[in-house]
């Protein structure tokens, strides 16, 4: 009789850990979807604010816009962005520094957009990111050059 309650007590006891145990993985398996939800975000709108930045063009009102856009991202990216993000965002802020007001090199642009989305993609969704990079896909980005085109024509005569 006390080997049957001894029994039951330790069958009880392995179900209620394993029933902790999966509660817990559970949870760990939800705060990694919240974050991986959250960065997500926030390396959209990096994005989206860096091609805000691009179509802004010569329009000044534009241009401040997209600044504070930026620098808000920026502000929010410093809190949740991975290492790679970060030097990624990093060498985008100096090209764009080096090349202000100046026509730039639109490949080298390209590729370190290329390498911000792979470091975010890495970031997110490691096994897909993998699976992307040994495709060797390359991003398509929209970016005019900086050419500085009037925002209102010249008239002619």
């Amino acid at each position: 009789m006390i080997e049957d309650w001894i029994v039951t007590i330790c069958g009880v006891i392995v179900i209620v850990a394993a029933i902790a145990v999966a509660v817990l993985k559970l949870r760990s398996a939800e705060r990694k979807m919240h974050e991986s939800t959250h960065k997500f975000r926030v390396y959209s709108d990096l994005l989206n604010a860096i091609t805000e930045l691009n179509l802004a063009g010569g329009d000044p009102y534009k241009m401040d816009v997209a600044k504070k856009n930026l620098a808000l991202t920026l502000n929010r990216l410093n809190l949740v962005g991975s290492t790679g993000v970060l030097r990624s965002t990093n060498d985008l802020l100096d090209f764009l520094n080096e090349y202000k007001d100046k026509d730039y090199d639109t490949l080298r642009l390209h590729n370190i957009l290329n390498r911000l989305v792979i470091e975010a993609r890495r970031d997110i969704n490691p096994e897909h990111a993998r699976k992307i990079e040994e495709s060797q896909v390359r991003f398509r980005f929209f970016a005019p050059s900086r050419n500085r085109v009037p925002v209102v024509p010249e008239k002619k005569e």
